[in-house]
């Protein structure tokens, strides 16, 4: 799922009049994930800016654990776009199929992998998409991305520089788990 204008001004401007109506639009999301109406009081009692993109996070980002395994990163990645995406494990790491052309992603068989697939399926959909790492999510050993057409994320470049900035890490050759 994509997020709109109005939820993506709910991310970069924080409006506090805007979280309960975020949190009430996409209530079926948080249940998805079992959160109870006390997980919700214990993310009202956080500061605002850590409501709010804690809440975003959990409805637009995918999470990548630094244990996932590879295939599963291409999977969860490619439902954040429109065109159809599959994955198969090869004896040199990963074969993808992003929109009927199919990639390979050589693997290392080590930790580092994670951040190679990562690295990899962000070039395989570069001329339409980038997966971004939520900044607040890089010190923890579960990183949360976040995948958007190239075009949003240059309106939001003109439109919230700082906050882009701050709130999301670009995801170069040598970003990798801590």
């Amino acid at each position: 799922m994509m997020p709109t204008e109005k939820d993506l001004a709910f991310l970069f401007e924080r409006d506090e009049s805007q979280l309960q109506p975020f949190l009430n639009n996409h209530k079926n999301v948080f249940e998805r994930y079992g959160m109870t109406e006390t997980d919700f009081k214990e993310l009202t009692a956080e500061p605002l800016d850590q409501q709010v993109i804690h809440a975003f996070a959990l409805v637009f980002a995918k999470t990548i654990d630094w244990r996932e395994y590879d295939d599963e990163i291409v999977r969860l990645l490619g439902e954040s776009i429109s065109e159809a995406v599959e994955v198969e494990n090869t004896d040199e790491g990963l074969q993808v199929t992003y929109d009927g052309e199919v990639y390979p992603i050589k693997l290392s068989f080590s930790p580092q992998d994670r951040y190679i697939t990562i690295r990899g399926f962000a070039a395989i959909i570069k001329d339409k998409y980038e997966p971004r790492l939520i900044t607040e999510s890089y010190m923890s050993d579960t990183h949360e991305i976040l995948v958007l057409p190239n075009e949003v994320w240059q309106r939001m470049q003109q439109h919230y520089p700082a906050q882009l900035e701050s709130m999301f890490m670009i995801i170069h050759d040598t970003l990798d788990f801590p």
